[in-house]
């Protein structure tokens, strides 16, 4: 049986004030309370039917934000940012409510026995309940949540709230980064040939276009007088088809930093060209070069003054045609060390 010795000085349930139960003023008979209390559940739940007490609410409001970020020109980070959920309540502090349990059908209804013992009397067992109720327990919410962050980069994290009387989140994001490097063209001087027997990730447009490309080891791509040579011997020779005016070309997609305007240069020199002779380049699929200057020397020439901008992802095709307006039988092009350069 409960001890009805010591009461509380908060209210547990909504409207229930008991600020007066200290052992000398507990209002209600013992024979009252003692009957209340001879089953704890019992009596809770005839006190709560008895006084028309309704639980207290809880309204649990939360708000998410998840945000992505790129950090810095070089590397893409993902930020994940969560906000403070928000608790409104409504009818007083929070309590637990018990209903009467079931009663077998050959048993005295415990209610009829509350009543008889504290003789039908309702202000005494209102006062009685009022009593008794003061050591109910408030209760506890838990939310779960799972917050997605989606960008350039990926990364997942899952939020696990806990609430009482206030909810804070926290969440721990370690998204992988992608770092670009200053020259974003793979295999740019055709060195990987030697070993691969290709010139991945470059694939060539004779397929479509015409005309031939190779890769050949030996040639010694330095500009005039040797004020700057490439960074091996190995380049790629490409023959534009000889009918139609048409070309033969290179091209390669790559990952550069977004929104960024980059310099494209590179190594070339023609065989057996006129004046028709002509190089492009074109990025995204747009014309966005030209370099002409072929010349009778054995020298090479670097292209200058050609330049693209990515776009918000830095994703973009990088295509290089060599061009035969003339339809010249002979022509062809030794070409090395294709840069793009950031500006």
């Amino acid at each position: 049986m409960r001890s009805w010795a010591i009461c509380f000085g908060a209210g547990i349930l909504a409207g229930v004030a008991n600020a007066r139960c200290a052992p000398s003023t507990c209002g209600g008979s013992p024979k009252c309370i003692a009957a209340i209390g001879a089953d704890a559940a019992v009596g809770e739940a005839f006190c709560s039917s008895w006084l028309s007490l309704a639980p207290a609410t809880t309204t649990v409001t939360e708000l998410e934000t998840a945000t992505s970020t790129l950090v810095s020109i070089e590397t893409a980070l993902t930020t994940l940012t969560l906000t403070t959920a928000t608790i409104t309540k409504t009818g007083g502090v929070i309590t637990t409510v018990y209903q009467k349990r079931a009663i077998a059908s050959s048993s005295a209804d415990p209610a009829d026995a509350i009543v008889s013992t504290c003789s039908s009397n309702d202000a005494r067992i209102s006062s009685a309940c009022s009593c008794f109720l003061s050591t109910a327990t408030t209760s506890t919410v838990t939310v779960f949540a799972t917050a997605v962050s989606t960008a350039v980069v990926e990364a997942a994290s899952t939020v696990v709230l806990t609430v009482t009387s206030n909810v804070v989140a926290t969440a721990s994001a370690a998204p992988p980064a992608v770092t670009i490097p200053a020259n974003p063209v793979v295999n740019y001087n055709f060195e990987n040939y030697l070993t691969t027997g290709n010139i991945l990730p470059w694939t060539d447009t004779s397929a479509t276009s015409g005309g031939r490309v190779q890769v050949i080891d030996g040639v010694n791509p330095c500009t005039s007088g040797g004020a700057y040579c490439a960074g091996g011997r190995v380049v790629v020779r490409t023959y534009p088809p000889t009918t139609g005016g048409g070309y033969v070309g290179i091209k390669e997609t790559f990952n550069a930093k977004p929104s960024t305007t980059y310099a494209v240069s590179f190594m070339y020199r023609c065989l057996n060209f006129d004046s028709s002779t002509r190089i492009d380049v074109r990025y995204a699929g747009v014309l966005v070069g030209t370099s002409n200057s072929c010349n009778a020397g054995a020298q090479f020439i670097r292209s200058t003054g050609i330049r693209f901008t990515t776009d918000a992802t830095g994703r973009g095709e990088l295509e290089i045609r060599f061009y035969n307006p003339s339809n010249a039988p002979y022509l062809y092009f030794y070409a090395d060390d294709f840069q793009a350069l950031a500006v």
